[in-house]
């Protein structure tokens, strides 16, 4: 896990949101390979209408849970590769717009490295020049046991794709990289996930190796590809298309993403019992010092947040279940049924046998 500091502490918080944009391509994917994608979006605080605009944005922790849900339905038919052959160009924004017309492969790359957290928040570049390769090196802020490798592997084949796709021909061929076989000459890409079972379906689609069980999620590119014109250059387009990440980067900083709502819907995506103060603020990566500060910013705790989900939960399961209190309480993490009892009637005034009783509310009144 990357330790808190101010410059983590001011990255994750002010950029916990990504563009809808990708949601929905992804949803669209999962439909695609003959699954039901309504069951993406269950209990998520957005569905398909919300994601209609190009500059829709939901919280990460929103997106987690929805790529979660679409790993589990596709993520064994090659789902990344996929999603990186539908993710175009356009569909980047401004950011996609600075790499399509930045002269060189390399300003391109520098584009990607520079605002990639504009798009992809959780994900972070480093660019590392051995001489004769440039490794672009990925790495994931989160600890994603299942998605990073997804994460890494569409990441990837997405960079890759598009490189193939907008570097010029006839440059790259006077410059001794003509494409061999369909093949980027001396590119690939290394991950540390072992080999998947679908790689080898895809493998004659994609324009480099893949290369599993590595030490690091890198991209090696020779120096002198680096070189090659990009098929759309123009100089005064790629400055102002990157003027424009700019001035959205700054924005995003400035204006920070909501951390109490983000900290309520990992809240509402975690089985009892709930994470500490302390957990929580790993998970965001920043110190608990500076989560209780943020929260206090917003005019609440994560006390607070804790018993309004718990409440929340209570009712859920008081109302539409049949365990019974006890087996309740200890769900939600009481190891007291006493504890559960005095704060479900701190919540509601009532006993849990007390509301258990009312019976159903087609519109129950929950939440703080």
């Amino acid at each position: 896990m990357t330790n808190a500091g101010p410059d983590r502490e001011r990255q994750m918080l002010g950029l916990f949101l990504v563009p809808g944009v990708y949601m929905r391509v992804l949803a669209d994917v999962v439909r695609q390979l003959g699954h039901n994608e309504r069951g993406l979006y269950e209990g998520l605080s957005f569905g398909p209408a919300d994601l209609a605009s190009n500059d829709s944005r939901v919280f990460v922790t929103d997106a987690i849970v929805m790529t979660e849900r679409a790993l589990a339905m596709a993520g064994n038919q090659g789902l990344s590769f996929l999603l990186a052959r539908e993710l175009r160009v356009t569909i980047h924004g401004t950011l996609g717009f600075a790499a399509l017309t930045s002269p060189t492969l390399s300003g391109a790359l520098d584009s990607v490295r520079r605002y990639l957290q504009l798009r992809v928040p959780f994900l972070t570049i480093s660019l590392t020049d051995t001489g004769k390769e440039m490794l672009v090196r990925l790495r994931s802020e989160f600890e994603l046991p299942r998605q990073t490798p997804f994460l890494a592997e569409t990441v990837g084949a997405t960079l890759i794709m598009l490189t193939e796709q907008l570097i010029d021909r006839d440059d790259a061929q006077q410059k001794g990289y003509a494409l061999e076989h369909g093949k980027l000459p001396g590119v690939k890409v290394q991950l540390s996930a072992p080999e998947p079972d679908y790689y080898r379906s895809f493998a004659h689609q994609l324009p480099v190796r893949f290369e599993y069980g590595q030490p690091q999620e890198t991209l090696v590119f020779p120096k002198g590809l680096l070189d090659v014109k990009m098929r759309l250059a123009d100089a005064d387009a790629s400055r102002m298309a990157r003027e424009q990440c700019e001035f959205e980067l700054q924005k995003a900083l400035k204006d920070q993403g909501d951390i109490a709502h983000a900290v309520q819907n990992v809240l509402h995506m975690t089985p009892g019992p709930l994470p500490s103060l302390d957990s929580m603020a790993e998970r965001f990566c920043v110190s608990s010092r500076t989560l209780k500060r943020r929260l206090a910013e917003k005019d609440t705790t994560y006390r607070e947040i804790v018993e309004a989900v718990l409440k929340d939960r209570a009712i859920q399961l008081l109302r539409y279940t049949n365990q019974s209190v006890s087996e309740i309480a200890f769900e939600l993490g009481y190891a007291d049924l006493s504890n559960f009892s005095r704060a479900f009637r701190k919540w509601t005034g009532k006993s849990a046998g007390e509301f258990r009783q009312e019976g159903p509310d087609p519109a129950p009144e929950v939440g703080p």
